[in-house]
């Protein structure tokens, strides 16, 4: 299973996948099934096929819960449907792990699943009615697909950008920082992870679901359900859009004389501060209980969301705690733009960039192979194509035995910036100095121009800019 387990009687033969939905919420007797544990997302899979191999005295999964993130949706494909011949789960992108894949079928075979999604009051009864079947093959351990990535260990480096121009190559970017600079450290979880902290990500729109992705526009359109619905969780701790559009208060000041709890919109209450003084510093969400979350098993890992309008466009900064960068940054990101979006489109503005810092920026071991194959594809000794710097350019020239490098905005203002020298070296280090670029492309770009007007200079050859 991935995510919390309750192991139960070696007597049983069933185990409960409750999918998001905590495991203490589906009421079945303690010595009724194997196990029981939640599914978080599609790559968990192979973490619940080692335990069915290990575990061959389970003949039944049981399939309940709230699937949140179509997880459920990507197990019953395996069972109805199996694999694909580049080891996918058929008409899903998650990929099994090259160990697993010879199982499968006698998986498929031997192991009965039971969809009871929505009947959850009937698992226990269902349960009861199973005749008990032995196991079907001697017990086999299949071990994690060992990371190939690089083991790169900066122990003090903290604070990663990783900008992209849109959602599906922004994460490219940090599923790369991760695998190689991260700590392989132990999570709280029963599972090892990589973690790096403070990746700040800017992205300026929200683009394709790219084939790279873990999912599929159906997983994101059944997220943004929970995201920005306000029923019934079904089972779950919370969710962000009970945290954001029902918040509770306790009452504020008056609490200790009125102990109502009452619920609150808190993005209609960020709107209306926008409405009234677009320059105000006071939109904001919060998704944290203080109490509650500080001593809760799973507490939000988004924890704040604020609004900016800048240049009559309205900007988005949101913070994680803690951050699953494999599965759960591209489908927050997917759903924060769009919630973006519409917050724009009911002020009357544009949609700016997005940006996101997540605390602890990781990814766990049971994604490791998934990543990796990710990065090898589709990103891995890629060259970096040209994107324009925010803070504008420069127009580098020789003027009178000189180097000139003239500061441009990128509406093609001239600046009062200029800077002179007969060494490249000097001016690249006065310009990096005054902060004027923001891109690493970009800085070596003017390197070598500027390295270029250098040798014209002291050969006294003509020089264009190119």
């Amino acid at each position: 299973m991935s995510g919390s387990i309750l192991w139960g009687s070696e007597k049983s033969c069933v185990a409960v996948c409750t999918l998001w939905s905590q495991t203490s919420s589906i009421n079945v007797p303690e010595g009724s099934y194997a196990v029981k544990g939640n599914l978080y997302s599609g790559n968990g899979i192979n973490a619940m096929l080692r335990t069915l191999l290990e575990k061959p005295d389970i003949r039944y999964i049981i399939l309940c819960g709230n699937d949140r993130t179509g997880s459920g949706d990507d197990l019953k494909k395996f069972f109805s449907k199996g694999l694909e011949s580049n080891g996918h789960i058929a008409d899903s992108r998650v990929l099994i792990d090259e160990g697993l894949r010879e199982f499968a079928d006698g998986i498929r075979k031997h192991v009965e699943f039971i969809d009871m999604r929505n009947r959850e009051s009937e698992v226990a009864g269902k349960i009861s009615g199973l005749e008990h079947r032995p196991p079907w093959r001697e017990p086999v351990k299949v071990p994690e697909s060992a990371a190939k990535s690089s083991d790169i260990r900066v122990m003090d480096a903290v604070g990663f950008r990783t900008d992209g121009k849109d959602i599906s190559r922004a994460w490219l970017r940090a599923i790369d920082t991760v695998m190689k600079f991260g700590e392989y450290k132990k999570s709280e979880h029963d599972v090892m992870q990589k973690e790096v902290l403070n990746i700040m990500a800017v992205v300026e729109e929200e683009g394709d679901i790219e084939e790279w992705l873990p999912f599929t526009k159906e997983d994101i359109e059944k997220y943004y359900e929970t995201f920005f619905g306000t029923g019934a969780d079904k089972g779950l701790s919370y969710t962000y859009g009970k945290r954001l559009f029902e918040y509770i208060s306790d009452g504020g000041v008056d609490k200790w004389r009125n102990e109502a709890r009452t619920a609150f919109n808190q993005i209609e209450t960020a709107l209306e501060h926008l409405r009234k003084a677009p320059h105000t510093r006071r939109a904001a969400a919060f998704t944290w209980y203080v109490k509650e979350d500080s001593m809760s098993e799973s507490p939000p890992c988004l924890t704040q969301i604020t609004w900016n309008i800048k240049y009559g466009k309205l900007f988005q900064t949101a913070v994680f705690r803690s951050h699953d960068m494999f599965r759960g940054w591209p489908m927050n990101a997917f759903a924060l733009r769009e919630l973006q979006k519409r917050m724009a489109n009911e002020l009357g503005v544009t949609a700016g960039k997005m940006t996101i810092i997540s605390n602890s920026a990781h990814i766990y071991e049971n994604n490791f192979s998934q990543a990796e194959e990710t990065l090898k594809q589709y990103f891995t000794c890629t060259k970096t194509g040209f994107v324009e710097d925010m803070l504008g350019y420069f127009i580098i020239s020789l003027d009178n035995s000189e180097i000139r490098a003239q500061y441009v905005l990128p509406d093609h203002t001239k600046t009062d910036f200029v800077f002179r020298g007969k060494k490249a070296e000097d001016i690249y280090k006065m310009i990096t100095h005054e902060g004027l670029v923001s891109r690493l492309e970009h800085a070596a770009y003017l390197g070598s121009e500027l390295a270029r007007a250098e040798e014209a200079l002291k050969t006294g050859k003509e020089y264009t800019q190119r």
